[in-house]
């Protein structure tokens, strides 16, 4: 009796680790650039590696976004494609065109029952709402405007910057619920284009970040904040932040909603000489319409959980890494040898060289939680959270 019950103890050790074990996997991608194609295949983020069935996407993935459970992943691919993936099965629910014809899909989000995909095309951007399970496409809507790179989701939800062609116009953002259906609304105070101007090229870029608990996109140009009341479309314009200083060229802006009232940007400016200026990464409190620099040599910066992530290159040899809190103060300072970018991936950061893996880190410490990997080992893609474009 005391041998079996030994026995059943083991088995149940061993299921709980094998079940810790499948646990801790996450999906992630194995890029393939002769093939154009990606591979989504499950990973050890400690490790790297790779277990279980592969699918493969048919051409490299550019956007993806969970589902509310966590149960399903639909990845944008080449060309124009959406695949919807069983995660905990590991295989394909559904396969998607999202748009004829040339294009790239910028962004994808997952709003409740649906997936809303953004394409941009040689004509302008499309937008293409899909029953993930079906595979069935809802609304198609083709837009003027091109998509700019800002973009922010919302539960049930897209918001995104609408650019303008080989001219500077006002700024607008479209508004995508969950059926497709999309509105616009026009911001006359902030530009955005790129065009040429008395011998000169002028670009006028706004950031967009949104806060999806108020419902309220706000729009970051030169000196001012715009907020957008995603419902009603309204427009709120209190005037130039006292902090910035007024813009005479051109700009352009980054921005990332932080919760509490509070959202981040970067950006350049230039004046009518052709002069360069950093805003650098500052904090802005949308309520008290004050803003406070966090640190002047920012060019960009990546949010990664509580942390905001700032990189630098002090040397030709090692990648430098700061990272602040959204209280603006730092928490940590680093300086990777070796490295030249970070990959960030959940609460993991993946410090590479090129495409070769160097450590991996807590981002939210800092800390170096593995420094020694096999020569070839490749940085890795892991689908922790929702793409970022």
């Amino acid at each position: 009796m005391k041998l079996l019950a030994a026995a059943l103890v083991v088995a149940a050790l061993a299921l709980q680790a094998a079940q810790a074990s499948s646990r801790s996997t996450v999906p992630g991608l194995v890029y393939t650039p002769g093939y154009g194609n990606s591979i989504v295949v499950r990973y050890d983020p400690m490790t790297l590696v790779r277990s279980g069935p592969r699918i493969r996407l048919g051409g490299n993935a550019s956007s993806w976004s969970w589902s509310p459970g966590r149960r399903y992943v639909a990845m944008a691919s080449a060309p124009q494609r959406l695949t919807v993936v069983d995660v905990q099965r590991m295989r394909v629910v559904a396969r998607v065109r999202l748009a004829s014809g040339g294009g790239v899909t910028r962004a994808v989000t997952w709003a409740r029952d649906r997936v809303l995909a953004v394409v941009e095309t040689p004509s302008g951007a499309v937008v293409t709402a899909v029953d993930p399970l079906s595979g069935r496409v809802v609304r198609r809507t083709r837009l003027s405007g091109t998509f700019d790179f800002e973009f922010g989701r919302l539960p049930d939800g897209l918001v995104f910057l609408l650019g303008a062609r080989d001219r500077i116009a006002p700024a607008r953002i479209a508004v995508v619920g969950r059926e497709g259906r999309t509105r616009v609304a026009t911001v006359p105070q902030l530009l955005v284009g790129l065009a040429r101007r008395a011998g000169r090229l002028e670009q006028r870029r706004p950031g967009l970040a949104v806060d999806p608990v108020s419902r309220t996109a706000y729009l970051v140009g030169g000196d001012r904040i715009v907020a957008v009341d995603l419902d009603t479309l309204a427009v709120s314009d209190p005037g130039p932040l006292r902090t910035l200083a007024k813009v005479v060229a051109g700009s352009v802006r980054s921005a990332s909603w932080l919760g509490d009232g509070l959202l981040a940007f970067t950006g350049m400016d230039w004046d009518s000489s052709g002069g360069l200026t950093r805003t650098g990464l500052r904090i802005v409190d949308v309520h008290k319409r004050t803003a406070r620099v966090v640190d002047r040599g920012a060019s960009s910066f990546t949010v990664s959980g509580r942390r905001l992530l700032v990189e630098s290159a002090p040397s030709r040899r090692a990648l430098g890494v700061t990272a602040y809190g959204f209280d603006g103060v730092e928490r940590y300072r680093l300086e990777l040898p070796g490295a030249t970018w970070l990959k960030k991936q959940g609460r993991l950061g993946y410090a590479c060289r090129d495409a070769s893996l160097r450590s991996v880190l807590d981002l939210s410490t800092g800390r170096t939680l593995r420094g020694t990997f096999a020569a070839g080992t490749r940085c890795p893609t892991l689908l922790a959270d929702d793409s970022r474009g």
